[in-house]
């Protein structure tokens, strides 16, 4: 009786979830002058601090970005970790008929792009009407029941995320990805790789554990022991350093989404979109990834 009445919470908490934290474009902007939130300034290297402290948000688009706003131009389409809005008014620019979704972990990054919407329409840069083509959906990619507020889409982004989760979550996430596509749709993801100038301490770790068969090399519970500090180090940086990292790279991305049911139609290393002393390794500091989900059914094991 027992294990029963424990299953029903879960299906009530699930339902709760799904059907909870996404709101349209008016609830969105009320939210953001309630809690008294301002767009935020780019630096000189087009990127600005989160508000959670989870890395940076960018103005320059990079390869996967561009790949996914020219395949998903009139599509549903959704944006995992879309923070202020940057890719999506990119997206509602180029096509009436755009439906987005903008998801997000932290609301308040949510209620920021609804007012960086409301700022282009103001300046005439985009129709109001395109209000109508968004919602923003608070929800974490790696959680069951919050995934089923998403919706199926025909294309997906995923930019800078998958180094804030642990290999078990990255499992996850993908099998979400998955679930959350419709028959050949495609997802985008911009990960970061070890070759990162200000973590380069790490890479003779990186490349010592791919030799030695690791499944997952470049995870690391601290970057702490890796980095190195001066006056100058910023914020975004030492803010990060106790936590866990996940550096990726071809080889790992690929094998996830591969055996997580996708057909992968590129894997490669990038280089920077942005111009940085501080980051610009070799150029190989991104990882991208673009897969598509085959339209034939396929046996992939469910989320839990």
């Amino acid at each position: 009786m027992f294990k029963k009445f424990k299953y029903l919470l879960i299906l009530a908490a699930c339902f709760i979830s799904a059907y909870s934290e996404v709101f349209t474009y008016e609830q969105a902007l009320t939210n953001c002058d309630a809690l008294n939130l301002h767009i935020q300034s780019y630096g000189p290297d087009g990127r600005t601090h989160t508000l959670n402290k989870k890395g940076a948000a960018s103005a320059s688009f990079d390869y996967a970005m561009r790949a996914f706003l020219k395949f998903s131009k009139g599509k549903e389409v959704l944006e995992i970790g879309g923070c202020y809005g940057d890719v999506m008014l990119q997206a509602l620019k180029q096509s009436k008929d755009t439906k987005y979704v903008l998801s997000d972990l932290d609301a308040r990054h949510l209620f920021i792009a609804a007012k960086c919407l409301a700022e282009k329409i103001q300046q005439n840069w985009l129709e109001s009407s395109s209000a109508n083509q968004v919602k923003f959906a608070q929800a974490d990619i790696t959680d069951a029941c919050e995934i089923q507020k998403l919706g199926l889409h025909d294309a997906i982004y995923v930019g800078e995320v998958f180094h804030f989760l642990t290999p078990d979550q990255l499992e996850l996430a993908v099998k979400h990805l998955f679930l959350l596509l419709k028959p050949n749709g495609r997802v985008y993801v911009t990960a970061l790789s070890p070759y990162l100038k200000h973590h380069e301490k790490f890479i003779l770790e990186y490349e010592r554990r791919v030799k030695s068969g690791e499944k997952y090399p470049g995870f690391t519970k601290s970057l702490r022991d890796y980095i190195k500090f001066d006056e100058i180090t910023p914020l975004l940086i030492t803010s990060t350093l106790d936590g866990t990292f996940l550096f990726l790279d071809v080889k790992t991305l690929k094998e996830v989404f591969e055996n997580n049911g996708f057909k992968v139609l590129e894997c490669k290393f990038v280089p920077l979109s942005h111009k940085s002393k501080l980051w610009s390794y070799d150029g190989r500091e991104y990882v991208i990834i673009i897969a598509e989900k085959d339209a034939a059914p396929l046996n992939v094991v469910g989320h839990n």
